[in-house]
């Protein structure tokens, strides 16, 4: 694998962790808006508008997360599958891993089983 295919990789592994950040962002100050909106009014208003672009960022970056993590799941559990440098046992708890352990692993394998490989061809590195 090329250098650049690697770096791409790399960066396409470390989305879903900043997916995850900004969803649990979003949540969070969606919560504290909600709680301050009942603590001023002793009930919830109606639905304010503005709260409208934050229902719409927590939707898009939960699909965004599920979609692409579950694509970057398959991917390095084929990786992982055909890759001649993993013995048998390994490859069995890497998939494990990603299936139990899910996005926080993907940029561990990355480092530890793609980026740290050797190039196929270093002429092009």
């Amino acid at each position: 694998m090329s250098r650049g295919k690697k770096i791409l990789l790399g960066i396409i592994s470390f989305i879903p962790l900043l997916l995850f950040i900004i969803y649990l962002v979003t949540m969070v100050a969606f919560i504290i808006g909600f709680v301050r909106e009942v603590d001023l009014h002793g009930e919830p208003q109606d639905f304010p508008f503005g709260e409208a672009a934050g229902i719409v960022t927590l939707i898009v970056s939960s699909v965004l997360l599920g979609l692409l993590s579950l694509g970057v799941m398959v991917y390095f559990i084929v990786h992982a599958i055909n890759n001649p440098l993993i013995n048998r046992d390994e490859r069995i708890i890497w998939i494990l891993v990603f299936v139990f352990v899910g996005m926080v692993t993907f940029p561990v394998y990355w480092y530890l089983r793609i980026w740290r490989s050797p190039d196929a061809n270093p002429s092009t590195a």
